[in-house]
């Protein structure tokens, strides 16, 4: 019995050391939601091991330790102890070194990850190959002017952290991103799924562009689809294919909300299944882009300010005085259809946090004007169409600055002010304060305008930059184009 109780508090003293070294190797790879897993460099490895080796030369040094040591020779003979403690031993041995696929599984997700799964895995390699380590890095390098106030939203509402990642796949983080079914923005709403989200589409602007607005209306929509289906990779999948495509999926499976029996079961659409492992192999990945020794994108995150407007404002002129790059400001308001801002009692303006100030300064003051225009006189033959055309602004910003203006019926010599919102798309002598000598010719069967730009020893390109039209437009038979003098 004596002998027996010896080798148990050997035993248990053994399971200590091990518990000890597991404990420290797991040390460097403990996470949680907030809080990245760090990725262990060769000089970090070496200091973890280090630390590891002191460990253990402390714990050998105690007092039970040296009992062991002192009585090894009594107990090692006993065939049953030898083989329990080759098995403490080796528990020690394999918990120092982990493989990377280890580590990642016992990082803290907030979506569970398949792990084993073949399609999920498939991405995976494909995403840590130097092809895709790539992608991730200029995707993410893209990412940078959006990234921190979409986490933060996604907190703000109390979803999973790797939700943050979704425009991976929806758009790689452009604003401007359209699909071929129209989908548009970082989000990828098409114009019919706006419905109930906040989102707008107008003459000024598409908010399906508006990297706040957009972001909130998807996490809105996700938590819809999750409220539904009580399955995040089904809710995920439903934001693809559509919460009703998914639902009746739901249905055809006797009720089951769970994405991988459906998948298994080949109930949902083959986008849709190939979407979410895609998905969440990415986000398995960004989550923790230290522990895969990923770049970090070289710019800093950017954060960002509202600043409500009372009047309308040219990009180019606020950024010129605001000291602010204008490309900064295109993509922060990448909404608007036109560098001037709508015609609204206030429109939301986003600006770098740090030059908000700056902004709010610059539209104090009354002096500097925040819109240019320039002064128009209609001559014989304009359209208020030829004329939008001409200058890349639309008919309602012309009519808005110039009240008391028919559209339809424009006096020869009328004085119009047309708002520079852009550089002219078609810059013509028309398009200047005084009249332009011009000769009217009716367009007839067979009519080009290399044909007729020879008739009149003019060219082309003139007679298509006087009628406000492209040089490869279709001429109707009957319509009435502007010549320009010799």
């Amino acid at each position: 019995m004596g002998r027996y109780l010896l080798w148990r508090k050997a035993s248990m003293t053994y399971f200590r050391i091990a518990c000890a070294l597991l404990l420290l190797a797991l040390v460097p790879f403990r996470g949680t939601a907030e809080i990245p897993v760090q990725a262990s460099s060769a000089k970090s490895t070496e200091t973890t091991l280090a630390g590891t080796a002191e460990a253990v030369q402390e714990i050998q040094a105690s007092p039970e330790i040296q009992e062991v040591q002192e009585n090894q020779e009594a107990l090692m003979p006993d065939a049953f102890v030898e083989e329990d403690l080759s098995a403490i031993e080796a528990l020690s041995e394999t918990t120092v070194e982990m493989s990377l696929e280890e580590r990642a599984r016992i990082c803290q997700y907030d979506i569970p990850m398949p792990w084993g799964h073949e399609l999920f895995e498939k991405y995976r390699k494909y995403y840590l190959s130097a092809t895709g380590r790539k992608i991730l890095a200029n995707v993410m390098q893209r990412a940078v002017p959006f990234l921190d106030y979409i986490k933060a939203k996604v907190q703000e509402y109390g979803l999973p952290a790797e939700i943050a990642y979704l425009p991976f796949i929806e758009s790689a983080y452009s604003p401007f991103a359209v699909s071929r079914s129209g989908a548009t923005g970082i989000w990828q709403f098409m114009q019919n799924s706006i419905k109930g989200y906040g989102l707008s589409i107008t003459e000024w602007v598409d908010e399906r562009r508006d990297f706040m607005k957009s972001t909130d209306a998807a996490l809105k929509k996700l938590m819809d689809n999750y409220k539904a289906l009580q399955d995040w990779p089904l809710a995920i999948a439903a934001y693809n294919a559509g919460l009703g495509a998914v639902t009746r999926a739901v249905s055809r499976a006797g009720g089951d909300k769970d994405f991988w029996h459906l998948y298994d079961n080949g109930l949902i659409s083959k986008q849709a299944l190939d979407y979410v492992p895609k998905f969440l192999a990415v986000a398995s990945i960004l989550r923790y882009p230290e522990l895969y020794e990923l770049p970090l994108p070289e710019a800093p995150s950017m954060q960002w300010e509202t600043v409500p407007l009372d009047r309308q404002v040219d990009l180019r002129l606020l950024a010129s005085k605001a000291e602010i790059p204008m490309e900064t400001l295109s993509l922060a308001n990448a909404e608007l259809h036109y560098t001037i801002t709508p015609p609204v009692d206030a429109h939301l303006l986003k600006v770098p946090a740090d030059k908000a100030e700056q902004v709010r300064s610059v539209l104090s003051d009354p002096s500097i004007p925040m819109v240019r225009y320039e002064v128009y006189k209609v001559i014989q033959g304009d359209t208020l169409t030829a004329i939008s055309r001409r200058y890349g602004v639309s008919i309602s910003m012309i009519v808005k600055v110039n009240p008391g203006l028919n559209p339809d019926r424009l006096k020869i010599g009328q004085t119009l002010m047309i708002p520079l919102s852009l550089q002219p798309l078609q810059k013509s002598a028309a398009a200047s304060t005084t009249a332009v000598q011009h000769t009217l010719y009716t367009v007839k069967k067979g009519d080009t305008l290399y044909g007729i730009s020879r008739q009149f020893g003019t060219t082309a390109k003139a007679i298509a930059e006087l009628n406000g039209i492209s040089l490869n437009s279709v001429l109707s038979i009957g319509q009435r184009l502007k010549i320009p003098a010799k």
